[in-house]
């Protein structure tokens, strides 16, 4: 069965859609939301359930949702872990689960035909519907997490990761782990787990996304059935808002490592943005877009500083950060800090071609059907429009967006958002 989804994964990958992804949206019966693309042609479909239950509603019980996501396949009244995962794999279907600081996510891949689809598709409806959290499973991953939060202590990356968000953010819920802490997971009790998921996981929380080869009625059923078990409930509060540093702050952490992790960064924008088509397109010149970009010229290829450096904007329900991150050798790590400070610099003050820029520009629009060239590259796309609230015609103008676009439009929009004196600075290692 394996081999099947690899060789109808291959065949889908050869079937780029040149016409607009017709994307079609409703609410369920109970309130979910349902983002809806028809992909005709292979026997499957992908579905995801994305809740509004991320690390940002932890409270005081850092991790609390990262372990809440990971128990949710640990049991039924009808299946134990063991047998949840021998069906799964008997019938051929895929299960998935992640959490990030917005949401916390369940995927499923599964053949269409008859037998497969009604087994698959009602055991994924029990576990959002119906999980058990037994304690002894419970025990056995707040265990394994501890031992994975010790493990991640010996990791100079990790910890220069956590210490910037922790600047960036201070007190706000994005500013702590995602998995929590050896202190906050140890005091986590089954019953956390439980009142959580009673919380959160409620059909007016969630946005439900379906890709594939059911046609508009069946996928209407499938919504409904994959959410059967879930109270209507209501949607999670807002987020609060993010302040922005009013002053830069550096960290230095000493760290027994041959390397220098480094990571410069500040708050950036939320999803749903304006400006971000401009930011988005600025950072591929930046730091983006691999070996043409100026850091990567500056950085590495012009002094040979570093194996890889890059930048990102990371949006999210509140604004998320914009980060340039590297590892050096030690006693180049002052030296790469003031490159790519001197990039940064040069960047905002327009100080590259428009030649460059079209040529960034051309990359991205032409590169852009790749972007959609799976079911599951789509089914993440429908699901982050949904959840985000974005107009359905997202991917559509996209492109046209990126086309548009003048030189000044993208070093104003930099201009605005992007601030060096105020950005936080972190350095684990032994920098010279």
């Amino acid at each position: 069965m394996r081999i099947l989804f690899l060789v109808l994964s291959f065949v889908w990958v050869n079937l780029v859609q040149a016409a607009p992804l017709n994307i079609q949206t409703w609410h369920t019966s109970k309130g979910a939301k349902v983002m809806y693309v028809h992909a005709p042609g292979i026997p499957m479909v992908d579905m995801q359930v994305t809740f509004d239950a991320g690390s940002a509603r932890d409270g005081q019980q850092w991790g609390v949702a990262n372990m809440t996501a990971g128990l949710l396949n640990a049991g039924t009244p009808h299946h134990t872990e063991e047998e949840i995962s021998d069906t799964f794999n008997r019938y051929g279907a895929q299960y998935g689960s992640s959490v990030d600081r917005d949401t916390a996510a369940f995927s499923l891949r599964t053949l269409t035909r008859q037998t497969n689809y009604q087994a698959s598709t009602q055991l994924f409806s029990e576990i959002l519907g119906f999980p058990t959290f037994p304690k002894n499973i419970f025990k056995r991953e707040q265990a394994n997490l501890l031992e994975g939060l010790k493990q991640k202590k010996t990791k100079p990356s990790s910890l220069a990761s956590d210490t910037f968000w922790k600047l960036v953010y201070g007190k706000h819920p994005y500013a702590h782990p995602i998995s929590g802490t050896e202190e906050t997971v140890k005091a986590l009790k089954a019953d956390d787990i439980k009142h959580f998921y009673q919380r959160y996981y409620v059909a007016k929380n969630a946005t439900i996304a379906i890709v594939g080869d059911v046609n508009l009625a069946q996928a209407k059923r499938l919504a409904e059935k994959i959410t059967q078990y879930l109270p209507r409930g209501s949607q999670a509060d807002a987020i609060p808002e993010v302040m922005q540093a009013a002053k830069g702050v550096s960290k230095v952490i000493t760290f027994p490592s041959s390397q220098t992790y480094y990571y410069l960064g500040q708050v950036g924008v939320k999803r749903g943005d304006p400006d971000y088509y401009a930011l988005f397109l600025g950072n591929h010149l930046l730091g983006g877009s691999g070996f043409a970009s100026m850091l990567m010229q500056t950085v590495r290829e012009e002094r040979g500083l570093v194996y890889s450096v890059y930048s990102y904007f990371a949006p999210m329900k509140q604004p998320g950060p914009f980060v340039i991150g590297l590892s050096t050798k030690n006693a180049s790590a002052k030296e790469a800090d003031q490159v790519v400070q001197q990039t940064l610099k040069a960047f905002m003050q327009g100080k590259f071609s428009e030649e460059k820029l079209q040529a960034i520009k051309d990359n991205l629009i032409g590169g852009f059907p790749l972007r959609l060239d799976s079911n599951r590259k789509i089914l993440g796309y429908i699901a982050m429009i949904g959840f985000y609230n974005l107009p359905t015609d997202y991917l559509k103008t996209f492109p046209e967006k990126m086309a548009s676009l003048t030189k000044e439009e993208v070093i104003a929009a930099w201009q605005k958002h992007i601030h060096p004196e105020q950005m936080v600075k972190v350095m684990v290692g032994q920098p010279k």
